[in-house]
């Protein structure tokens, strides 16, 4: 105890003779997001000692004191990082020395990001399903799809996202559309009726179990259900109505129970696809244009103002499916008849990746791992190109 007591009353000495300063942030701790660094641990040492520590060790730029005795070093900064709150630790930055913005871009590099993708073909791995449309990841990282078959019954698949392995194929009683999952709920467009039905997942068995039904007001119905998005936390939903050309917003009564509050009609034919941007802003696809729109919400006139983000139109036969945005800000349109041209936030054309017939959604995942549902072959394929985000 009493060499602790010496060793801390020389470290303050030493730091005040040296009139060392040393920023921090309390309450909180830098976490590596990407690349993971390897980060050397020191344990049973208060946030003093390790300090003191660290001192005459000109490689070591931060250090994150927790309150269990143990301090962590990190002795280069990652290029996407969050600041964590924390209780009772504490964020050293002890040469004065502050890591750059937090920059998600894993790779700048769109071309070689295609270049890998294409060569990677040769290698993906595919499964058959039925008429695959859209694809998502639920909340325990499983890939989701539904089968739009041409009888009763459709079906809701789940995968193993590695291998594309089939962990349950749920059947459902209806002809479906779409899907959307939100508050572990799945939003499922039906065709027909024009309505969503909600559903929970019976984890004892593999089965969907029905919690209600979404509909417009008879006046105002919905006709053929497309992408369906939340806004607010899921205070609000939108859903893209194809049929009769319009947007429909839903407000949260209670749990999944949603009420029509307005809708818009558009000048454009066939919304289809929707993203979430952020609660004032997201894109719509028109299926038939093959163009991009973007809706910004104006709180001073409670109102949404529409602009064309981009028209990709080539030939009667692409169609606007959906649009995705990656780690770099840039817009993957998936164009079903075509493949997948990519913008950057202005509209501008970054590259274009041709694919054939039949892709209808792409999902993104890490190091550009990419999912394609094809609903002319009845395929959905894994594409993973090898990337490190010390490739661009």
């Amino acid at each position: 105890m009493m060499r602790r007591s010496i060793y801390l009353i020389f470290c303050y000495i030493l730091i005040e003779i040296q009139c060392k300063s040393i920023p921090f942030v309390n309450n909180a701790v830098l976490i590596s997001i990407q690349p993971k660094l390897n980060t050397t641990i020191l344990i049973n040492l208060t946030c003093d000692q390790c300090i003191c520590s660290v001192l005459s060790n000109s490689s070591i730029l931060a250090v994150n004191c927790y309150a269990n005795f143990s301090c962590e070093l990190f002795f280069q900064y990652p290029r996407t990082y969050t600041i964590q709150s924390m209780n009772n630790s504490r964020l050293y930055f002890v040469r004065n020395i502050f890591p750059n913005a937090s920059n998600p871009c894993c790779v700048s590099n769109i071309t070689l990001i295609l270049q890998k993708l294409q060569n990677a073909m040769t290698n993906a791995i595919s499964t058959r399903v039925i008429t695959p449309r859209c694809l998502l990841l639920n909340s325990n990282g499983s890939l989701i799809t539904i089968e739009q078959t041409s009888s009763v019954p459709s079906y809701l698949d789940r995968f193993d996202p590695q291998t594309l392995s089939l962990l349950e194929h749920i059947p459902i009683n209806a002809l479906v559309t779409n899907i959307a999952f939100n508050q572990e709920k799945y939003f499922i467009g039906m065709s027909g009726n024009s309505t969503i039905s909600v559903f929970t997942k019976d984890v004892s068995n593999n089965s969907l179990v029905y919690v209600n039904n979404i509909n417009a007001p008879s006046t105002a119905s919905m006709s053929a259900v497309r992408d369906m998005i939340f806004l607010n936390n899921g205070q609000t939903m939108v859903v893209a109505s194809a049929s009769n050309n319009r947007l429909y917003f839903f407000s949260l009564i209670n749990n999944t129970n949603y009420t029509m509050t307005s809708y818009i009609t558009l000048n454009y034919i066939a919304p289809h696809g929707l993203l979430h941007v952020n609660d004032s802003y997201f894109y719509a696809t028109s299926w038939t244009n093959t163009s991009i729109y973007a809706y910004s919400y104006n709180a001073t006139i409670s109102n949404w103002t529409q602009t064309l983000f981009v028209n990709a139109y080539t030939t009667s036969t692409s169609y606007g499916a959906h649009v995705l945005i990656d780690d770099c800000n840039r817009r993957w349109f998936t164009i079903q008849g075509y493949g997948i041209r990519i913008y950057n936030e202005n509209g501008i054309n970054l590259g274009n990746w041709s694919l054939g017939a039949g892709y209808f959604d792409t999902l993104l995942l890490d190091n550009y791992v990419v999912f394609l549902s094809n609903t002319v072959n009845s395929t959905i394929t894994r594409i993973d190109p090898q990337i490190t985000c010390d490739d661009g």
